[in-house]
């Protein structure tokens, strides 16, 4: 029988795999393109994820500073990173997306550390970590499988939709199936 446990780690590498395998053929003049409409440019798409994950699992579940303020500070690939996820988040993370410019090999790069920080995390927790508590302030009280299942994975999934198909917009292939 499988467990909540085995089925979260399965899921999130997964969701890793998945959206690694759409992002690894974006083109250098794609990343910082308008898509047109309200749609993102891939590039802010691609660290918006990244610093999510990263914000989500080492600050918000784990209570520690996210990578990108202390062994990825100034090396994430972003030329700035994403805004706070305040009450002013929504049009600030419209402005940063228009704006950030992307290294994508750097990006990449930060990208795998924040992965596998998640996974070794993962990795170590016991089916009762799953139940505890997390509070968010404004954004409620959730569990720590809640977060992980919404708030990681669902969110890496749904990002990598997005980006597939931001990726047929600039007329390159969406996800690599």
């Amino acid at each position: 029988m499988i467990t909540a446990l085995q089925l979260i780690k399965d899921q999130l590498k997964e969701a890793h795999e998945m959206f690694l395998q759409t992002v690894a053929d974006i083109k250098e003049d794609h990343l910082h393109k308008n898509p047109g409409g309200k749609a993102l440019p891939l590039g802010s798409l691609y660290a918006h994820l990244l610093y999510s994950e990263d914000v989500i699992v080492q600050g918000m579940i784990r209570g520690k500073a996210p990578l990108y303020t202390t062994l990825w500070k100034d090396k994430t690939g972003a030329s700035a990173p994403m805004p706070a996820m305040d009450d002013k988040w929504e049009a600030n993370h419209v402005m940063w997306s228009k704006k950030v410019k992307i290294d994508l090999t750097n990006m990449n790069k930060y990208g795998k550390a924040v992965f596998t920080a998640t996974e070794k995390y993962v990795d170590s927790l016991k089916g009762k970590d799953l139940e505890r508590i997390v509070d968010l302030g404004s954004w409620g009280k959730k569990t720590v499988a809640s977060l992980l299942c919404g708030f990681v994975i669902g969110h890496a999934n749904s990002l990598t939709g997005e980006i597939s198909a931001v990726k047929g917009i600039n007329g390159a292939k969406g996800y690599p199936f």
